[in-house]
């Protein structure tokens, strides 16, 4: 069993699922008072996972990662610099997320990661372990070119002494019940380079030859897990009402997109809160509003995704505890990196980690490429850029447009 330390652990999926795949969880912080309380309560009880407890004498507190440093945290635990491997987290993602704003290093919240980076240096870790939203992949840094804000973080973490592997996971190739896409980046010591997990599901099994499963369905999750009560339920009203019941499973309420010089019509999408689930595949994203997918119930009608059916497309844990307010239990629920993937990638890193590196005396200081799949999706957004970008940001916004109709 080896040793990590978490930043910006939330209610802990990332650390439960490292613990899971064999980890154990030293220390532990955030500065969400639900998420810390989450943790807690989930240590108290001794709520399991894989057959152990979570965060099993781990030190948990409420913290600012900007006034941690890595003395702070080794103190604390009575560790040493260089002895604990693996520094796990993951740094605000609203910044980069398709759902915020996108502002990026403009918002406070996107120059967190800068803290991840000074405290993998100051610990002296073997290996450290980054996931965000697909956006960061493709998002602009200062210069305003996708893709730029990636290398900025990839070149920060260079400076101090990691390199980097990048991939982006979905979820449900995983064995997860949940379309949910995110980046991961696993820094490394020079030589030392892990691998990303392979696949273990897939859409529609045995296409390509090779030996996965299929993806586990939305209705195979929330079978496993007792049925809501009626408190739990929440219905539509108004005119979203009338709007959702006229939706078949898997499709939702188109929102008026911006006109664009190659989508003349608009570049349209699914309005946010209004999406009908299609039980027979993985649920979409587990997002951290309220604003959850519906579903067609037989017994109870059009009702939303509860937090507790949220927990089960994350794979949390049945028993375990979530704070009060469903907004809370919502927000915590949604802004977790699912355990089950954890543990996958989990597994795989602690199994490199057991290996003896031969690490070359020579230390490059080169960044090495992105994987080319990577590569082709920024220099798609580079592209529809050049086309598409001047006429984006000159149309109206959608609060203006819904202005001027009204």
């Amino acid at each position: 069993m080896r040793d990590f330390i978490s930043l910006f652990a939330g209610a802990g999926g990332l650390d439960i699922g490292l613990e899971a795949a064999g980890w154990n969880c030293r220390y532990a912080s955030d500065i969400d008072d639900a998420a810390v309380a989450t943790m807690r309560a989930n240590q108290s009880a001794r709520t399991m996972i894989n057959g152990r407890p979570v965060f099993d004498g781990t030190f948990i507190e409420k913290a600012d990662v900007r006034a941690l440093t890595g003395k702070d945290i080794l103190s604390s635990i009575g560790a040493k610099r260089g002895e604990i491997p693996l520094l796990a987290g993951g740094p605000p993602c609203q910044s980069w997320s398709s759902a915020g704003h996108q502002l990026g290093f403009q918002d406070p919240r996107g120059r967190l990661w800068s803290d991840f980076v000074r405290l993998a240096g100051e610990l002296d870790v073997r290996f450290m372990l980054f996931e965000n939203v697909r956006g960061l992949l493709t998002a602009r840094g200062e210069d305003g070119v996708p893709g730029s804000a990636l290398n900025t973080i990839r070149s920060k973490l260079l400076d101090v002494g990691f390199h980097t592997s990048v991939s982006l996971l979905n979820a449900a190739d995983y064995g997860v019940p949940q379309r949910r896409v995110r980046l991961f980046i696993i820094g490394y010591r020079n030589g030392d380079e892990p691998v990303f997990p392979m696949a273990t599901h897939e859409k529609l099994s045995g296409g390509d030859g090779i030996d996965r499963r299929a993806w586990i369905s939305m209705r195979q999750a929330l079978n496993d897990i007792d049925p809501v009560s009626d408190a739990e339920i929440i219905r539509p009203s108004g005119k979203l009402r009338g709007e959702l019941e006229l939706l078949e499973p898997g499709t939702g309420v188109k929102s008026m997109g911006k006109p664009e010089a190659t989508r003349p019509g608009g570049h349209w999408g699914y309005k946010q809160g209004a999406f009908m689930a299609d039980p027979s595949l993985p649920g979409r994203t587990v997002t951290a509003g309220a604003q959850q997918d519906w579903i067609k119930d037989s017994d109870h009608g059009v009702r939303r995704l509860s937090p507790r059916e949220c927990a089960a497309l994350q794979t949390f844990p049945k028993d375990y505890i979530w704070p009060e307010k469903v907004a809370d239990q919502y927000r915590v629920i949604g802004n977790s990196v699912p355990p089950a993937l954890a543990a996958v990638v989990g597994a795989s890193l602690l199994a490199h980690a057991a290996k003896k590196t031969s690490v070359p005396k020579k230390v490059s200081m080169v960044l090495s490429p992105l994987d080319g799949r990577l590569q082709a999706a920024i220099a798609y957004t580079k592209r529809e850029e050049i086309r598409n970008g001047a006429s984006r940001r000159a149309a109206p916004s959608k609060r203006k447009m819904r202005m001027a109709v009204g």
